[in-house]
């Protein structure tokens, strides 16, 4: 299984580059940390960049070439209603080449199931995008995931896991609206010490309803640390 989820990360940007009208593919590297700041508070920090390796048209070749596409820092206050269910409240300042820095407030509840040999995540987010010059952005986000152990009936330090993601985003601007779907295929690894290693696919559409429709592949790694 460990071998198929890797030929599938490799693959898959080749896969995808000749496909759609606008194409971009890069490095997705994140860290996450969180800890208990009281009984039932938990603190969440959260730093994410992305870095361009490829830009190509439908009609023109591939531009290879590096760009730092964008960096997020993220801050999270959670608490949990009970076991299975959890409201979190969120910051996020993007730093974003070419373009003025933004801010964005994030709303969440998240869900979890639990089955025999697997968990099942869900997570509705609302967030609201202020960038100056811009009227606000504001955004609806559903998310469902799996998190399926491979080595056993349940997840253990020092075993491996998958993880798949789905994830439609509508938004909304001066009016007008928009349309993106996100798609996660990763390999993790549960290490000692509360902390877990993923690196899979990030695949992102959106412009549906534009003419130049638009996928972007990242390949995104990240270290999540529990205190």
């Amino acid at each position: 299984m460990k071998k198929v989820v890797c030929i599938l990360i490799f693959i898959l940007p080749a896969l995808v580059m000749g496909q759609g009208r606008v194409t971009n593919f890069g490095l997705f590297p994140e860290f996450q940390i969180g800890f208990s700041a009281a009984e039932n508070l938990k603190v969440t920090g959260k730093i994410e960049s992305q870095h361009g390796m490829l830009d190509k048209t439908e009609s023109n070749e591939a531009d290879w070439g590096y760009y730092h596409n964008q960096t997020d820092f993220q801050g999270f206050l959670g608490t949990s209603l009970n076991p299975f269910v959890a409201i979190t409240a969120g910051y996020q300042y993007r730093v974003e080449p070419g373009r003025d820095n933004s801010h964005r407030s994030i709303q969440q509840v998240s869900f979890l199931q639990r089955a025999s040999q697997y968990k099942v995540g869900h997570r509705v987010r609302t967030d609201q995008t202020f960038a100056p010059g811009e009227p606000i952005e504001y955004r609806l986000r559903y998310r469902i995931s799996f998190e399926i152990p491979i080595e056993g009936q349940s997840l253990d330090p020092g075993e491996f896991f998958l993880v798949f993601s789905d994830e439609p985003i509508y938004s909304l601007q001066s009016g007008e609206s928009g349309l993106e779907n996100r798609l996660v295929a990763a390999l993790g690894h549960y290490s000692k010490g509360k902390q877990k290693f993923q690196a899979g696919i990030d695949y992102r559409t959106d412009r549906f309803f534009e003419d130049d429709f638009r996928q972007r592949t990242w390949f995104k790694f990240g270290w999540y640390l529990s205190l």
